[in-house]
């Protein structure tokens, strides 16, 4: 049994992806959030989450959340996956949302990726919606988020899932593991 477990809620494959690859790099447990019951928390004590960026929330955290007791005295990470570039003001917001219900959790980012064709139906309309309104706007003022989205919309499907994205968090697990030994 390993002190790690990583877990993932991957709508359309990238944050799945990025779970994976930690997986490979460090001892540990891996699973699909919704298949793990809360009291299994309790055997690890560094717990990662992978989930997407959906509408300003991460996938997965509400179980976190609901389950924080169990999370008490653990080394916590969400890893977010979204689809546009770092934005240093999207992230403070992020932290800030998720420290109000899990005040010692680490947020960190790796971009995913972009493919319309495999989206669910209202993803895709609310995405193609958004572009409409985008490209009126000046491009001096758009967000990141927002010129990565037209940014995808010109080249169809894209990835940017990068493996390096993950080291930080290694380094984060590796400094507490040290730290507990």
């Amino acid at each position: 049994m390993t002190d790690t477990l990583i877990l993932f809620r991957s709508k359309y494959g990238a944050s799945r992806q990025y779970a994976q690859w930690l997986h490979e790099q460090i001892p540990s447990e891996l699973a699909e959030q919704s298949s793990i019951k809360p009291q299994n928390l309790k055997a690890y004590s560094q717990i990662v989450l992978f989930g997407g960026i959906y509408a300003g929330s991460i996938a997965g955290v509400t179980f976190l959340i609901k389950h924080r007791e169990l999370l008490a005295g653990k080394t916590l990470a969400v890893f977010a996956v979204g689809a546009s570039p770092a934005s240093p003001d999207v992230l403070a917001v992020l932290q800030k949302k998720l420290n109000k219900d899990l005040p010692s959790a680490h947020l960190y980012y790796g971009r995913g990726s972009y493919d319309e064709q495999q989206m669910h139906f209202l993803d895709r309309t609310m995405c193609r919606m958004l572009r409409k309104s985008l490209v009126k706007k000046d491009p001096a003022v758009l967000q990141p988020w927002e010129q990565g989205l037209l940014e995808s919309a010109v080249r169809g499907c894209c990835s940017w899932c990068d493996p390096e994205a993950l080291k930080p968090l290694c380094a984060l697990l590796e400094r507490e593991n040290k730290t507990a030994a």
